[in-house]
């Protein structure tokens, strides 16, 4: 199987587990503190990923590479992670909204890519970024109402995406340099260590809380933390950063029939157009050289 091939079965893998966590999440809220549950999946997927690397005996790090893993925690961590936890816990907030806003990210990736990565912004791909950005506006402003906060959990959504996307330049960075079993799992420990001060402020438990919500917790620690974070890195690392990211273009379409399955989510007429221009989106970023290739080549077959 071809490198590239390869790189999407994990990116695959990815965005499905990915695609769960705002509706596993949205079943914790009442029973666990955002923050609780930022540390514990973080901590608890680091850990796992640490006996991995104690298995291969591959524990060195060197200083400036740990500088950077350590950025890489504090912008995923830190920052976008409990800006998402927080925006599921917004009064009247919905996992289908709030997984589309925070599909967005690929648009901040690109970005990112360019700037830091120097990666050429092809026309094309300029294209299908205008039209995904097109259907996140569609679905962000359903969301606006002019009598209330609901612009809230977009926002903070919104914000999380926009450091998941730096997040995800610089940690494929890391992840060239160190692995990306070492980068996550160390990233994913320091990260949720800088936690541990917001804890003392606010006065929050560290492990207290309503264990009737353990197996949800422990599946967002091992599987959409540990594991899919694994293959996220994995997959850029074959296909590229800005490339890669897009298959979050497919996580609205997921995250939006599991929450109208398992949470009874009303679909709008705004979030279907939404997806529709989203997936629209990933189609002619990938696809159009190759759907531009076959239309030359036929229309040069006519033009004999």
């Amino acid at each position: 199987m071809k490198p590239e091939n390869k790189g999407y079965i994990f990116l695959l893998n990815t965005v499905v587990l990915f695609s769960t966590f705002e509706v596993v999440s949205k079943t914790l809220v009442g029973k666990i503190d955002p923050f609780q549950i930022n540390f514990i999946r973080f901590f608890v997927g680091g850990l796992i990923l640490l006996i991995f690397l104690m298995t291969k005996k591959d524990l060195y790090i060197q200083k400036k590479d740990l500088t950077l893993v350590a950025l890489v925690g504090i912008v995923n961590v830190a920052i976008s992670m409990n800006l998402l936890q927080l925006s599921l816990y917004v009064p009247n907030a919905k996992a289908s909204v709030v997984a589309v806003i925070f599909s967005s990210n690929p648009i901040f990736v690109f970005a990112f890519s360019v700037l830091i990565d120097k990666e050429e912004a092809h026309i094309y791909k300029l294209a299908g970024m205008f039209v995904g950005i097109i259907g996140i506006i569609i679905i962000f402003f359903e969301r606006l109402q002019l009598n209330g906060l609901r612009y809230t959990s977009p926002l903070l959504a919104l914000t999380s995406a926009v450091f998941y996307g730096l997040y995800t330049v610089i940690g494929r960075k890391a992840s060239m340099r160190v692995g990306s079993l070492k980068m996550n799992s160390y990233s994913f420990l320091i990260g949720s260590g800088i936690l541990l001060p917001m804890f003392i402020l606010f006065k929050i438990p560290l492990v207290e809380f309503d264990y009737s919500g353990i197996w949800q917790v422990a599946y967002l620690a091992v599987l959409v933390t540990g594991l899919a974070y694994l293959t996220y890195f994995k997959g850029l690392s074959m296909i590229g950063a800005s490339k890669g990211s897009l298959v979050f273009f497919i996580k609205p379409v997921l995250a939006s029939l599991i929450a109208i399955l398992f949470l009874k989510e009303q679909p709008s007429i705004n979030l279907f157009v939404g997806t529709i221009l989203i997936v629209a989106g990933i189609v002619i970023t990938i696809y159009w050289p190759l759907m531009s290739a076959k239309f030359f080549k036929r229309h040069a077959g006519f033009s004999k």
